[in-house]
């Protein structure tokens, strides 16, 4: 008999199983009365299969590898032949799982891998509970340090966030009341509601709360993590989903010196929804979506077992931008737009001294325009094009706007926002214009950037200052002028 050894299902041909479950059972255990650091250790238990005292329960230490043992006994595994795994489970955990099948239960079993079940011209990723695999062909494989618990977690902590601007009570207040916890679990269950399709609103009864998401800002609010990156941009570093398929992509073609030739895409696990659209962009073929149970019948079609393994971790550092050192000499839109043709540095001096200029409502609507062309043809790649967008930014944030070209200016400017590789001045600059017309973007996908902001910036290492700024923009921004 196969077994697919998945999360949060497994599978046999009797049917699904959640190893966690089968565990607490065995030791007589009711889920609901463990802590939740030992919750979430239990949900990640594939990827962490050979800790040590993984787990303390009863006064009693599991390494990761006891928690599987204890979960197969009720599954009678001395019938199990041929065992599946996730991209994921791949190095060590392997050794680990054959030696408890050997050892405990007297059986020798055969080990497949999820990619082992496509042609060398698919891409399989598979999704965990905080890691996700990447089969390139099977050829290359890499884990990623993005799984269903970040989505969960950046959603739940954006909508708290959110709530904290729209309805006045302030962390501060939460922590003297105690609730603080309470009120961001309540986010964190609403958030997994919403990815899992259960309901379309938040709620926290606590303080009457009760709002619709869109569908649009949920998608917006997962980009910290999914990201959007496309094939052919620069990566320098891996900060995301996408920029992590892309960098692996690029990986693949400085290894064999080829571009991978594809016919399928395939992602594997329960919230897949997300990482498809991210795929969708990135590969120009269908991607098909698979549970895991599929692998209880599939036949293996490609027998390579050993294949290189890179890990990708996650950088709490920011990307940030180099200041350029140049002066100008003529101070016209038509010299900005001339220097910005040529790329040449002196553009950037050019546009941060017309913003000084008392311009006429003609030559204001023609800036604006040049500004909006900047933004738009900029590619990002460069340290030019770089403060040539940062200062187009800065400079739609610091004139005044006439209605007629407001809708342009805010479409392209959520272009840019959520593009989360763009240096962190980028978005600091994004957010002054958020803060600048705030009573204009309440219910713009712009509104979704102050309180994600806040999420983003959780343990990342930036300044004091830079901290205080992206939160008082945040507290501040669904509060009407008369509030502030």
């Amino acid at each position: 008999m196969r077994v697919y050894f998945g999360y949060p299902l497994s599978y046999s041909r009797d049917g699904s199983f959640k190893l966690k479950d089968n565990f607490l059972s065995e030791i007589n255990v009711d889920y609901s009365s463990i802590p939740v650091e030992v919750k979430k250790k239990l949900l990640s238990l594939l990827e962490k299969l050979d800790k040590k005292d993984y787990l303390f329960i009863r006064d009693v230490f599991y390494d990761g590898i006891d928690v599987l043992e204890f979960a197969l006994y009720p599954l009678e595994p001395h019938t199990f032949e041929e065992v599946v795994l996730p991209g994921y489970v791949y190095g060590k955990s392997t050794f680990l799982i054959r030696n408890l099948f050997k050892n405990s239960f007297g059986k020798r079993i055969s080990v497949f891998y999820d990619f082992n079940f496509f042609s060398k011209r698919t891409v399989v990723i598979n999704v965990g509970y905080t890691q996700t695999s990447l089969s390139l062909g099977g050829e290359l494989l890499f884990k990623l340090p993005f799984g269903e618990f970040h989505l969960v977690d950046t959603l739940g902590n954006y909508l708290f966030n959110r709530f904290i601007g729209e309805s006045g009570v302030s962390n501060a207040t939460l922590r003297k009341e105690g609730i603080r916890g309470e009120v961001l679990d309540l986010c964190r269950s609403s958030a997994a509601r919403l990815l899992f399709g259960r309901t379309d609103r938040v709620e926290i009864p606590l303080f009457s709360y009760s709002r619709a998401v869109p569908e649009y800002e949920l998608n917006l609010a997962l980009t910290p993590v999914i990201g959007s990156a496309a094939f052919g941009e620069l990566i320098t570093s891996p900060s995301d989903f996408s920029s992590s398929v892309v960098f692996a992509l690029y990986n693949y073609e400085e290894t064999f010196r080829e571009r991978l030739k594809l016919d399928r895409v395939v992602v594997v696990g329960r919230l897949r929804r997300p990482f498809v659209r991210a795929l969708s962009k990135i590969f120009p073929v269908p991607v098909e979506e698979f549970s895991g149970e599929e692998f209880v019948s599939l036949q293996p079609v490609n027998g390579k077992f050993r294949v290189p393994v890179k890990v990708f971790s996650a950088d709490r550092t920011v990307v940030r931008a180099f200041p350029l050192d140049a002066d100008a000499e003529e101070v016209s839109i038509r010299a900005l737009r001339s220097h910005f043709n040529r790329r040449d540095p002196k553009g950037v001096k050019v546009l941060e001294e017309l913003l000084k200029k008392d311009l006429s409502e003609k030559e204001l609507v023609s800036f604006i325009y040049e500004l909006l062309t900047i933004m738009r043809r900029v590619s990002a790649r460069n340290r030019v094009e770089i403060a040539y967008l940062n200062a187009a930014i800065y400079g739609l944030s610091q004139v005044d706007i006439p209605e007629h070209l407001f809708k342009k200016v805010e479409n392209e400017l959520s272009k840019k926002a959520f593009n989360w590789n763009l240096p962190f001045e980028t978005k600091l600059n994004v957010l002054y214009f958020c803060h600048r017309y705030r009573e204009k973007l309440q219910s713009s996908p712009l509104s979704v950037f102050p309180p994600l902001m806040l999420t983003y910036i959780r343990e990342k290492k930036i300044t004091e200052g830079e901290k205080n700024f992206v939160r008082t923009v945040a507290e501040r921004f669904f509060k009407t002028t008369s509030q502030t």
